[in-house]
Order: C-alpha cells, then sequence, then structure tokens
C-alpha cells in the first residue's frame, strides 16, 4: 500500500468520524430539548388559566425556535452528508 493510499484511507476515516460525531451531537442536543419541553409541560399542567397556557406554549415554541434549531447544527450535518457523498465518487 501506497503512503498516498494510506493517507487517504485515514482522511476518509476521519470524514466518517466527524460525521457520527456530528450526528451524535445533533441527538444530545434533541434529548437536551425534551427534557427543556418537559419543563414548559409542567409549566402547563401547573397553569390555572387558558391565557396561562397560551403563554407557555408560547415560550415553548419560542425555545424551539431560538435555542434548539440553532443548536443541531443542521449545516454541519449538511456538510458531513456532501463529504461522505464525495468519498463515494472518489472511491467508485
Amino acid at each position: 500500500m501506497t503512503t498516498n493510499r494510506k493517507i487517504q484511507e485515514l482522511q476518509e476515516q476521519q470524514v466518517r468520524e466527524i460525521a457520527k460525531q456530528r450526528l451524535q451531537s445533533a441527538i444530545n442536543s434533541l434529548q437536551r430539548a425534551m427534557f427543556d419541553l418537559e419543563v414548559y409541560a409542567d409549566k402547563y399542567d401547573n397553569a390555572s388559566t387558558d391565557y396561562d397556557r397560551a403563554k407557555i406554549i408560547n415560550y415553548a415554541i419560542n425555545h424551539l425556535y431560538c435555542n434548539i434549531q440553532p443548536n443541531l447544527r443542521i449545516d454541519l450535518l449538511a456538510d458531513s452528508q456532501a463529504e461522505l457523498a464525495k468519498l463515494e465518487v472518489v472511491n467508485a
């Protein structure tokens, strides 16, 4: 095996590992989000009026939009998907 091929295989393995890490990071963000939303669900259950319930739902929506979506780093997942697809083409 040539040195260039060894380097290429190491680079390919690195691409795969980074993709897996990015996927795990998204999973972790979603799990944290689940716990955060459970807090809102508890507040909802303890709310005394529909007005308060509506405010809690609004806070939950805001939390999903402002905190969870950006933390998923969908852009990095898309980068990894493209890099993996590129590996497939190069190795074909």
